[in-house]
């Protein structure tokens, strides 16, 4: 079985490749980078082609064109691709965000899952993962060092930084920085104990496509 993954940036698909080996033991040659397809940043777009970075936009653009989705799943054994998104800046991709209460994260995640599925004109519903981070994906690195709901924090990235900080963590903005602290997800055991399910909604729904579809 082999996964492709269009994501905004290489730190997210970090995330998404720890969590895949934490709760389906997916090893990473098992993971095929789509967009962006190896580790270089967006700050360096001067140097790179189109493929070498990503972000919300380039997301949409791969879902309408197409291309890259078709031709990864028809080859054998290539059986889903991971779609990622952070909800931040959804009103700029056409959805609202609804009011702040207890069914925040699921109408937000459904929202943006028709939008993916409109995008997609509604092909390969059943070979897609929608891995939609409320509101960013540092929010669900997060449930790892605060165990506290981590959904409707107002600058994951900022308290993330400052979670780590007050334990002497340093990081780079990358895909090795991401992949080492989300290390925690890569283990089974660390989901079943220490429970970051519970800390952030839309982590916990993306973890429940993954268990039922892989």
């Amino acid at each position: 079985m082999k996964i492709g993954v269009i994501c905004e940036g290489h730190t997210d698909r970090a995330v998404i490749r720890n969590i895949l080996k934490g709760l389906k033991g997916v090893d990473s040659s098992q993971i095929v980078p789509l967009r962006p397809d190896y580790s270089t940043d967006e700050t360096d777009l001067s140097q790179v082609t189109v493929d070498n970075y990503s972000n919300w936009s380039l997301v949409k653009a791969e879902c309408e064109n197409q291309i890259k989705i078709d031709r990864f799943l028809s080859i054998e054994g290539h059986d889903f691709v991971i779609i990622h998104i952070d909800a931040d800046c959804s009103d700029e991709y056409g959805v609202p965000k609804p009011a702040k209460n207890d069914n925040y994260s699921e109408k937000m995640r459904d929202a943006i899952i028709a939008k993916i599925n409109e995008w997609l004109g509604n092909n390969f519903q059943d070979q897609i993962l929608y891995a939609v981070a409320i509101e960013e994906t540092e929010a669900w690195i997060l449930t790892i060092y605060d165990k506290r709901d981590s959904t409707q924090s107002a600058d994951p990235k900022a308290k993330l930084k400052r979670s780590l900080s007050r334990i002497g963590i340093k990081y780079d903005h990358t895909h090795a920085g991401f992949y080492e602290i989300s290390e925690k997800f890569s283990k089974k055991k660390h989901f079943k104990k220490e429970k970051f399910r519970d800390y952030n909604k839309s982590l916990d729904d993306f973890c429940q496509e993954v268990e039922n579809k892989l």
